[in-house]
This record gives C-alpha cells, sequence and structure tokens, in this order.
C-alpha cells in the first residue's frame, strides 16, 4: 500500500496542474513573438520591437477594462503593431490602439480587436496549431531564389493568419500561396512591407 502513495500522489497533482492550467487569467495569453529578426535587420531594430511590445503590454496589464475577461495578443515587427483578440467594449479597445500609436517606434498600428465573448481553449488550440503550419510551410519555402524565412512572422487569430513581415511581391505571394491552404484558415490578411 505504501509504494502506491507515492503514484497515487503524483497522479493527483498532475490532475491539478491540468486543471490549474486550464483556469482563465485576467489577461488571458500575452505571447511572446521573438521571430522577428532578419539579415537586414539590426539587433537594435529587434530589442526595439520588444520594448514596444513591452510597453504596450504594460498599458494592458495597467487597465482595468483590458484586463476584464479579455484575450489580447501584441505582436510587432519592424514598428508595425498587430493587436489581435476579444476584448469586452470596442472603447478600451480603441484607447489601446491610441496608445500604440503614439508610441515613438511605431510605424503603423492594425487594430484587428474583437468585441466579442472570450475564445474557447479550442479555438486558441486550433490557431495555435494554424500558426505552426505557417511558420513551418515559410520556413520551408525556398522560392523565390534568396528568400529568408527571418523576415517573416506569423500570427493566427480566430481562423484568419496575419502576415507580417519585408518582402518582396514576389516572395509575399509565394508565402501567401504556401500558407492559404491550411486546414482551418479562413483567411489570410497580409500586413507586409513590400521592398520593391
Amino acid at each position: 500500500m505504501r509504494r502506491l502513495l507515492p503514484i497515487h500522489t503524483l497522479l493527483v497533482l498532475l490532475c491539478l496542474g491540468l486543471i490549474a492550467g486550464c483556469a482563465p487569467g485576467r489577461v488571458d495569453e500575452v505571447r511572446d513573438d521573438r521571430e522577428t529578426a532578419d539579415g537586414s535587420r539590426s539587433f537594435t531594430d529587434s530589442i526595439d520591437d520588444q520594448r514596444l511590445r513591452g510597453r504596450i503590454i504594460g498599458h494592458i496589464l495597467n487597465d482595468p477594462e483590458l484586463q476584464d475577461r479579455s484575450h489580447i495578443n501584441v505582436t510587432v515587427f519592424n514598428g508595425v503593431v498587430l493587436l489581435t483578440g476579444e476584448v469586452r467594449s470596442r472603447d478600451p479597445a480603441r484607447a489601446l490602439a491610441r496608445f500604440a500609436e503614439a508610441q515613438d517606434a511605431t510605424r503603423r498600428v492594425h487594430n484587428e480587436l474583437v468585441v466579442a465573448d472570450l475564445s474557447s481553449v479550442m479555438a486558441r488550440s486550433r490557431d495555435n496549431v494554424m500558426q505552426s503550419s505557417a511558420r513551418t510551410r515559410i520556413r520551408l519555402l525556398t522560392e523565390p531564389e534568396g528568400f529568408d524565412h527571418r523576415r517573416v512572422l506569423a500570427r493566427a487569430e480566430r481562423r484568419r493568419l496575419y502576415l507580417l513581415g519585408s518582402v518582396t511581391r514576389a516572395e509575399g505571394e509565394a508565402i501567401t500561396e504556401a500558407v492559404r491552404r491550411i486546414s482551418g484558415v479562413r483567411e489570410v490578411v497580409r500586413l507586409f512591407d513590400y521592398r520593391d
């Protein structure tokens, strides 16, 4: 009987850990997108993006309206800010976008926040799978010649696949073609900065 106690205890702790992992937080998710470096970006550019993202996340964490039943993702690439997720009302989402626009390092803000109930764990898991699939397909692209996958970032939210980065038009078309047939993707939204 004593030999079963440690195994039984371990199983109980494992179950409690799984249950705790499913509990919603005040800000459900703040993701870290560090796949933003490309050959033409300096280390300082990457740091600037991370600082900008940190200021925006700090604003979210200090705003009770944004914390209350919100799921907000902040993605930054070359000073382009993408806000995705769900909020309870439009006004705090607009205020967040204005805050992001007012930052010195911001070049452009895409406010894709929607007023809706929080997405389910299943929906977020589906988005994560789509996002991983897109990033894998982008990494595997060999055409057009000279394409560097590190100049592109993919973010999936509510079955939309957002593409950010610095690409040529040919690269943008190749990337879009590579990811548009991923299972579950309803729409591909290109937010590229074109280099040609």
